[in-house]
């Protein structure tokens, strides 16, 4: 559990062990066996190195070492106090644990090694796990993507628009659902092209005698695209959308 949560705080974070052991200052080691649990629990030191370089409630931090089947969900805001900016411990959330579904994520960095390593149980049990909230048991294979790029933001209805960064939880079109017209007035979709990689797309149009598809990008700079069936590594569609707060 403690593995499971430390590693969605990187990923919240967006940094790698590597990035994260250097900026709160302790060893890349004890990082690494936190997120292999080997260790079991946050120290009070780390803790407190974390809240103080990231301004996560220490309380929020210690959590993670609780052995039940409840996660508390923490929030990181400031009080003005005058003179200076401190942490203002919040209450913490209690929620279910089983009402997340914790998913792979494969992160822009690592988009490359997705076309190989798709289909590689061992490849997808490694990759890191982001959470999402579920209000039921979702059937399907499901992949987590980050957004890189800019060809799927719209300059005429920003709420349709999908930005560097977002995280998209997807569902995997099995492949023999291909040969049949695809549901393209419903979801936008994540392709993962043998040449192309990844890219998150509209499709507007679906030729299933040709085995065509067009790939639209919502930004108008980008033209649309035929491509083949046959030169496609796998087909998700775009089931929901997490986004930074931060301001672009």
């Amino acid at each position: 559990m403690v593995a499971e949560k430390f590693q969605s705080l990187l990923i919240a974070l967006k940094l790698t062990p590597e990035e994260f052991s250097e900026q709160i200052g302790v060893g890349k080691s004890s990082v690494y066996k936190l997120l292999r649990g080997e260790t079991k629990s946050i120290t009070l030191n780390m803790a407190r190195k974390i809240s103080n370089q990231f301004d996560y409630s220490i309380e929020y931090l210690l959590s993670f070492n609780k052995s039940n089947n409840d996660i508390g969900v923490g929030e990181r805001y400031f009080e003005e106090s005058g003179k200076n900016d401190t942490i203002k411990e919040p209450e913490a959330i209690w929620v279910n644990y089983e009402r997340f579904m914790l998913v792979p994520m494969v992160s822009h960095r690592a988009q490359a090694g997705f076309l190989s390593g798709w289909g590689d149980d061992e490849y997808l049990d490694e990759l890191p796990k982001v959470p999402w909230e579920v209000d039921k048991e979702y059937k399907g294979k499901y992949m987590t993507f980050e957004v890189s790029g800019e060809s799927m933001e719209s300059e005429d209805d920003p709420r349709d628009s999908l930005y560097e960064g977002d995280l998209l939880l997807c569902r995997e079109v099995m492949r023999q659902h291909w040969k049949n017209k695809l549901h393209i007035h419903k979801w936008d979709f994540v392709i993962v092209h043998r040449e192309q990689g990844i890219l998150a797309k509209r499709i507007t149009h679906h030729d299933t005698d040709k085995g065509i598809i067009t790939l639209h990008s919502l930004n108008p700079y980008y033209e649309d695209q035929k491509v083949s069936l046959d030169d496609l590594i796998a087909i998700f569609n775009i089931i929901d959308v997490k986004r930074s707060r931060k301001r672009r």
